[in-house]
């Protein structure tokens, strides 16, 4: 396309190029054609003079031939001859000649036939034109007077020899070459200067036509170089290496651009399967640390689920565990780990792991938090975790909760669902030392306890209290199966398109 383009633009400027000389060729030979013009009127005005002066003078010889002698001679004049005629009943009688002798200016009987030839008076007729091989070319002319008694003149117009012509001084001539033929058409029998070298034949030529008596000039020109100059005609030249040159700037950027496009389609793959992998690996880890099932205690029910967010996102830090302390007693922690991927998921197995060595050796659900804020710093891991850690006393409906920057948890009972505000403690990871207070309570008969983390409720744009509020709303009043609740709770409030992951752990008392 690009060189169909430059093509284009070429053969357009070329075009334009030529039309333009055209143009221009015309123009300057009108303008040559209106001095040549003017130059007729050379060779008409003092044969006219002579004409005049003879009939004021009634044919005195020696005024006609001071009007007009100066023109007339062997070396280069106007005329190479010049005789004076007078027109009588009984035929033309010869006066004077002037010049060259010539058959047709020396007798009567030659010049009669002239007579019947001129229009009028004061009509420059064109009587003759002689091109012989040996002489030089002649134009004979003639002019008649005006009133009684009638003179005529007669006149040999001198033409350069060889017909070479003298290009005159003037800009209308400049870089012309130009043949000047006598009559109407171009015709080699008929041509009385020329340049050398002459117009081309078949070239591009520009011709006007000037009235010379009672017959016309054809003036034929053609330019030997560029008229205005040589930009117009090496503009299509101008115009082809630049376009051919920006062709192949186009072509080399356009490789150049390919060449980027695969690299970075190799480097996309590239990343697309270390990403892969990389999730590939934390779902691996993620799923190694939540619990295949949970624990089995007498007089409560637990259910769990753990919902992955986006697929085209990382993997997230979200848990759920449950660790049984005895026959009477468990300890559940809820937690997510700020970021996503591989190190998030690294976090949180060491947090998952510690909260179970720490529940192992029976540390209360406080001490466990305290103890975890030396594990993690946000400055130095670039993570932090939030937790919710609570110590449920199956018999004695006692449920002790310790609360890291995590979400409250929700009660359901027979009078209603209610979030349970414990003092927030700061996340673990963000304050080394913190110490967190606990908050113990009694929990109805028959009612369920609902822990989660932030992707279930947390909408983009919507205030928190307005994402609580429509989680309890969902929620039944009275309470159902963990199992069922939890199922509700997940297909209602979470999609395909969830960008974070959700964990979810409820806990029912059956007794």
């Amino acid at each position: 396309m690009g060189a169909i383009v430059v093509a284009s633009l070429v053969w357009l400027t070329g075009v334009v190029s030529s039309h333009t000389q055209s143009h221009l060729l015309s123009i300057q030979t009108d303008a040559a054609g209106a001095l040549l013009g003017e130059g007729v009127s050379l060779v008409q005005t003092p044969l006219a003079t002579a004409a005049a002066v003879a009939q004021a003078t009634h044919g005195d010889v020696v005024a006609v031939e001071r009007s007009v002698g100066s023109e007339v001679g062997t070396r280069p004049r106007l005329f190479r001859s010049f005789s004076l005629w007078e027109l009588t009943a009984r035929g033309p009688v010869r006066l004077m000649g002037l010049g060259e002798h010539t058959s047709l200016s020396a007798r009567a009987a030659t010049f009669a036939p002239v007579i019947s030839r001129i229009r009028g008076p004061q009509e420059l007729t064109v009587v003759d034109f002689h091109s012989s091989r040996g002489s030089p070319p002649r134009l004979d002319c003639a002019l008649e007077s005006a009133g009684t008694p009638t003179y005529a003149v007669l006149a040999d117009v001198a033409l350069p020899l060889g017909r070479h012509a003298i290009v005159p001084p003037s800009p209308a001539f400049r870089d012309l070459e130009f043949a000047l033929y006598l009559g109407t058409r171009p015709r080699a029998g008929r041509l009385l200067e020329a340049t050398s070298p002459p117009p081309p034949p078949h070239g591009a030529t520009a011709s006007v036509r000037v009235p010379f008596g009672t017959t016309a000039l054809d003036f034929v020109a053609s330019a030997h170089r560029p008229l205005g100059g040589g930009l117009l005609p090496a503009l299509p030249w101008i115009v082809g290496i630049l376009g051919s040159a920006l062709l192949v700037a186009a072509a080399v950027t356009t490789q150049w651009l390919m060449r980027r496009r695969q690299t970075a389609e190799l480097l996309a793959h590239e990343n697309l399967r270390l990403y892969a992998e990389q999730r590939s690996i934390s779902e691996v880890l993620q799923n190694a640390l939540l619990p295949k099932r949970l624990p089995s205690v007498p007089g409560v029910a637990l259910a769990a689920r753990y919902v992955p967010g986006d697929s085209s996102a990382d993997i997230g830090g979200d848990w759920y565990d449950v660790i049984r302390c005895d026959d009477r007693s468990f300890i559940f922690a809820v937690g997510d780990v700020s970021g996503r991927g591989v190190p998030a998921a690294s976090v949180m197995a060491s947090l998952h792991y510690a909260i179970r060595a720490y529940a192992a050796q029976g540390d209360r659900a406080e001490a466990i938090l305290h103890k975890l804020t030396s594990l993690l710093d946000v400055a130095r891991d670039g993570h932090f975790a939030t937790v919710l850690l609570g110590h449920v006393d199956v018999p004695g409906h006692r449920l002790t909760l310790v609360n890291a920057g995590h979400l409250p948890p929700l009660v359901v009972s027979a009078e209603g669902a209610r979030f349970v505000h414990v003092v927030p403690g700061a996340p673990i990871g963000v304050v080394e030392g913190h110490h967190y207070v606990p908050r113990t309570f009694k929990v109805p008969r028959g009612a369920l306890v609902l822990a989660y983390t932030d992707g279930l409720v947390e909408r983009r744009g919507e205030p928190l209290d307005a994402s609580l509020a429509r989680l309890r709303k969902v929620v039944a009043v009275v309470p159902e199966a963990p199992e069922r609740l939890l199922d509700r709770v997940i297909s209602t409030l979470t999609s395909d398109a969830a960008p974070d992951d959700v964990a979810l752990l409820a806990i029912r008392w059956t007794e």
